[in-house]
């Protein structure tokens, strides 16, 4: 239960915390349905920061060079500032 609270609960927080900004971001600067987005934010996540080449051709071949390094940008910034609770 002391490390349920005092570890697991403070990442799952804080990852809730970076998806949320992550997906306001992501829709303020393009509309699109929030279960893309979702799945968006995992992809760059799963690769390092960088939309997968495979995924920019397929699901997301619509979006600009521009708007996929924003998008990155957005992601990996909102992460990047809760990065002390992840494993």
């Amino acid at each position: 239960m002391k490390k349920t609270v005092e570890n697991d609960l403070p990442r799952e927080i804080a990852y809730l915390k970076s998806h949320d900004e992550a997906m306001n971001n992501i829709t303020e600067i393009i509309e699109m349905p929030d279960r893309l987005a979702q799945d968006l934010i995992m992809f760059i996540r799963q690769n390092k920061g960088k939309l997968p080449a495979k995924r920019r051709k397929k699901e997301f071949a619509k979006l600009t060079e521009t708007e996929v390094a924003q998008i990155e940008n957005i992601v990996n910034s909102a992460f990047e500032k809760r990065r002390e609770f992840e494993i």
